[in-house]
């Protein structure tokens, strides 16, 4: 099958441009041709090694940087040019260039432009792909998969480890648990491994909601029996995050052991990163967390890397697999408790994260991603 993936977000950090590679490099190993759709002049981050094929309707719009009624503008300016995308998208699959199309990154919006497009008709499968819905979106994405229910080709694939929408009867509406990312440039197969000292790691694109400042008090306040060493990595995509982290770096710079990294890191200098880290940190004490799959969460798994994470990160994965724990973050001084505790006691708990790890890998494994988005555009 020849599949067309229809990429138009402007990527500032690696997971968007990880998932993408899932996509590329499982399909193509499942014996499937793989194409970009993009908009003109779009700005790959990585060489994805396949054909591109160049959207009419303008190019990709970014909300960094704006706000307010830039902002706006920027978002009536992407709606319009969505449409002209997905326009010139059916007309290639039409025209025999797809057998398939499949959107990576999804809102409700995009099924709103859906309705606006020709791509409503369009004549082969399209698999728009949401990252997960909070209790706040579920109406406006139901409202919208129901208005494009007469149009049999467009189905709605849902990321998610929960089952919010049992009793939703929508025969194009597919709930999937997402696949874990792995060392893909490396040419290394993931396994566990722990290094002395013990190498800590806060990693991923940073938000002030992430927790940071609370995470760092509560490091130095911890009386840890075992070597440790901290890596705290922030790609900001908002000039606000950025000012933040760069206030983090310079209040926290003069504690030893640790070091702060402001940068996006791509492709190898990423995977490298992780594989050099031997647990994986992410106190996000925010509620979307979880509805919203956390992409740092199933690095960690695919690296094999044991986690110390909030609750509301995907409770389920934790509940199902032992690979690190969740700690309680209702003061500094209990969390530092709970790390102080994780950290001592690790060494006699590496076997016991290192089967979890490889459980949970059997089961959010790429290639096992891939063959169940496959079924939902061949049934």
């Amino acid at each position: 099958m020849n599949i067309a993936i229809l990429e138009s977000i402007l990527m500032p950090a690696g997971h968007e441009v990880e998932f993408d590679r899932i996509l590329v490099e499982e399909l193509r190993a499942q014996g499937h041709q793989v194409r970009f759709f993009v908009p003109e002049r779009f700005p790959f981050k990585i060489d994805y090694g396949v054909p591109v094929d160049y959207l009419a309707g303008g190019e990709a719009v970014t909300y960094a940087g704006a706000s307010g009624l830039t902002k706006l503008w920027r978002s009536l300016q992407r709606e319009v040019r969505r449409v002209k995308w997905f326009n010139d998208a059916y007309e290639k699959a039409k025209a025999g260039a797809c057998e398939a199309i499949v959107i990576p990154t999804s809102t409700y919006r995009y099924l709103r432009t859906a309705r606006k497009s020709k791509l409503k008709n369009s004549p082969v499968p399209v698999l728009f792909i949401v990252h997960g819905i909070n209790p706040g979106e579920k109406e406006k994405f139901l409202r919208e998969a129901r208005a494009c229910r007469p149009y049999r080709n467009l189905h709605f694939v849902i990321l998610t480890l929960r089952d919010d929408f049992a009793g939703v009867e929508l025969p194009n509406l597919h709930l999937l648990v997402p696949p874990v990312f792995t060392p893909r440039d490396l040419g290394v197969a993931p396994g566990f491994a722990v290094h002395s000292p013990l190498r800590l790691g806060f990693f991923g694109q940073y938000r002030r909601e992430k927790n940071l400042e609370f995470f760092l008090d509560a490091f130095i306040q911890a009386n840890f029996t075992t070597p440790v060493e901290l890596t705290v990595q922030g790609a900001t995509a908002k000039p606000e995050d950025g000012a933040d982290f760069e206030r983090l770096a310079k209040a926290y710079a003069g504690h030893a052991g640790v070091k702060f990294w402001h940068k996006n890191l791509i492709g190898r200098e990423w995977q490298q990163a992780l594989l050099d880290t031997d647990v994986i940190l992410m106190p996000y004490a925010a509620e979307r967390y979880r509805y919203h799959w956390g992409a740092m969460l199933f690095t960690a798994i695919g690296f094999y890397k044991p986690v110390l994470q909030s609750p509301e990160l995907n409770p389920e994965v934790l509940q199902q697999y032992a690979i690190g724990e969740a700690v309680e973050l209702d003061s500094v001084e209990r969390f530092a408790e709970q790390l102080e505790r994780f950290v001592n006691e690790f060494p006699a708990k590496q076997e016991v994260y290192q089967r979890g790890l490889e459980e949970a890998n059997r089961r959010y494994a790429p290639d096992r991603f891939v063959r169940a988005l496959l079924a939902y555009i061949q049934q």
